[in-house]
């Protein structure tokens, strides 16, 4: 392969995830004891502009008025430099918790700090910051993500051709691994596949643009793997503009694959503009894995510190399975 750089539940896996730089999950250095009821938890997401974002939120909300907990919900917007201050200020409120999805981890440190020197238990979601301390964290195995991408994008295309990858931000480790794993596992099993890289920036509006531009360059591409299903809005918009939305069978017809299993990606699936998506569970992530965390931590429990969920492959076959979170959604 020759690479051009041009960016319903599941059970959870229990693993113990790679920590980056000087960042650790701290040895209990606060303590806690009783009852999770009536304690507060400020959560900055990483953006609710996401469907799998708003999606990670309701689950959680759920799993908190279960447990009697106060969850004051902040946006991120998908702005790093926002959640900066945005954790600054969540320090200041004095919570019993703070969780935090990064978007840029390493601009999060001194929020981190902050909260480890005001002695604010913190719980860090999918990507981990090079330095100051957690107590619990949960991701998705974003590697096994993007080859499991790369595996469905080749053989849907014959393992043959130029395809294009949209991808999330330069300073999202969870966008960095699925680049790591989409365009290793296309190098190793798929020489006849040419990979060029878009730096789309987890935007539709970006991946519209940047898409159609390269169909302008090189009108023979033959496939397009997106690191979230939102961008495959911007995909599917473009290749619409330019003649290029043919139905699967067709001559000239783009195999389409995203990552999150969103209800639109589901619908898309069905309809025929989308080939697969490959499902990471919000659910499982946020109600069923940092909440879980926060509560036995109030509680004075053991839990595991380190989670992690597993990608599978949506599909035609299975895109009615009740198993995919996107369709509880409806």
């Amino acid at each position: 392969m020759r690479l051009k750089t041009v960016t319903r539940r599941t059970l959870l896996a229990a693993t113990v995830a790679a920590m980056v730089g000087t960042s650790a999950l701290a040895p209990m250095a606060f303590s806690a004891e009783g009852d999770a009821k009536g304690k507060t938890v400020e959560y900055i997401t990483f953006g609710l502009q996401f469907e799998y974002q708003v999606a990670m939120v309701e689950g959680m909300k759920k799993r908190a008025e279960e447990a009697g907990i106060v969850l004051n919900v902040i946006d991120g917007k998908g702005d790093p430099n926002n959640q900066v201050t945005q954790a600054l200020d969540a320090v200041t409120k004095q919570p019993d918790a703070i969780v935090i999805n990064p978007i840029d981890a390493t601009l999060l440190v001194a929020g981190v700090k902050r909260a480890n020197e005001a002695k604010i238990p913190v719980f860090i979601m999918e990507n981990a910051p090079p330095e100051g301390e957690y107590l619990g964290f949960v991701d998705f195995d974003n590697e096994a993500g993007g080859a499991l991408g790369a595996d469905a994008l080749a053989k849907a295309i014959g393992e043959k051709g130029v395809v294009l990858e949209t991808r999330g931000s330069v300073g999202s480790a969870q966008a960095q691994a699925r680049h790591k794993g989409f365009t290793e596992r296309m190098a190793a099993n798929y020489p006849n596949i040419e990979v060029r890289s878009l730096n789309t920036e987890w935007a539709a509006d970006n991946a519209n643009k940047m898409v159609l531009d390269a169909f302008t360059q090189d009108p023979n591409i033959v496939g397009v793997f997106s690191h979230n299903d939102e961008m495959v809005r911007g995909i599917v918009s473009a290749l619409r503009q330019i003649g290029k939305l043919v139905p699967p069978g067709e001559a000239g017809h783009v195999t389409v694959i995203g990552l999150d299993g969103t209800p639109l990606a589901l619908d898309r699936i069905r309809e025929g503009t989308q080939h697969a998506t490959v499902a990471q569970d919000p659910y499982a992530m946020g109600g069923g894995g940092i909440l879980e965390q926060v509560i036995a931590y109030f509680e004075g429990r053991d839990y595991d510190k380190n989670m992690q969920t597993k990608p599978y492959l949506i599909d035609k076959a299975n895109v009615d399975d009740a198993r995919n979170w996107g369709n509880l959604k409806k």
